[in-house]
Order: C-alpha cells, then sequence, then structure tokens
C-alpha cells in the first residue's frame, strides 16, 4: 500500500529549536565571563592603597613576580614553587636582557620574606626591579 501524494505532502517536517542552544550558551558565556578574571590572577594580594599612585608607563613590559602571604609564587600569571623562582627569572632574563621586573607583595607579608626575595632578584642582575606596594584608594576608604 503505497502513500498517495497528499498524504505525503502532509507529513510535518522536523524542525531543530535552537532557543535553548542559544540559552545554554549564553548562560556559559556569563560563567566564563565572571570565572576569567579569578583565574588569571591565581591568587589574592591584598596591596596596600593610596590616593596617588605613580602611574605605570604604557611600553612597559615587566616580568609579573607576586609573593602572596601564604608563600605562594607566581610568575607572568603562572604559580610556581619558591625553590625554582630564582632559575625560572634567571632563564627569563637571558630569553629578554632588556625587560625589567615587577615585584608585588601582600601589604601584610613580612618584610624580611620581601627583602630576602628581592636581594635574590638584583643578583641575577636584572634591567631594573621595581616595587607595586600600593593600589589607589578609592575616595571615602579612610586614612
Amino acid at each position: 500500500m503505497g502513500m498517495s501524494a497528499s498524504a505525503a505532502a502532509r507529513r510535518p517536517e522536523p524542525e531543530i529549536n535552537v532557543t535553548p542552544l542559544v540559552d545554554v550558551v549564553l548562560v556559559l558565556l556569563i560563567i566564563f565571563m565572571v570565572i576569567a578574571p579569578a583565574i588569571n590572577e591565581g591568587e589574592h594580594v591584598e596591596l596596600p592603597a593610596i590616593f596617588q599612585p605613580d602611574a605605570k608607563p604604557k611600553d612597559m613590559n615587566p616580568i609579573d613576580v607576586t609573593i602572596a602571604l601564604s608563600g605562594a609564587v607566581i610568575v607572568d600569571k603562572e604559580k610556581i614553587e619558591p625553590a625554582t623562582l630564582k632559575a625560572r627569572l634567571t632563564a627569563l632574563h637571558e630569553k629578554d636582557p632588556e625587560r625589567a621586573l615587577l615585584l608585588k607583595t601582600d601589604a601584610a607579608a613580612p618584610y624580611g620574606k620581601v627583602r630576602e626575595t628581592f636581594a635574590m632578584l638584583q643578583g641575577i642582575g636584572l634591567k631594573g626591579i621595581s616595587l607595586k606596594v600600593t593600589e589607589r584608594k578609592k575616595p571615602g576608604q579612610g586614612q
């Protein structure tokens, strides 16, 4: 028994509804937008705040070294073991001797640890070592 031409024409065509797919993709996009800044930082460092910090030069592309209160060390957004810091920075310096270094430490970090790290950095022979010791204080944040 064959189908007539009119029965075949009445058969519904399947359609793909893309609205749920778009909804899921938009939710994932929002989630990644919220999580991405936290992934880049790696470790929370609370810098002291002042009202007028020095402006960072636009052409400066320093090696970014962060020492967290927990003792974690982050070099250019990559967490490394503190024992490998000197070897890693020596390799980066040999690769690009003109690149300076920006050292960030937590406001509550022990001064001795920061000074010890700074002395080790001076021994490597970097072009320049800058200390990022403050952030911009927002008005009304206190003295």
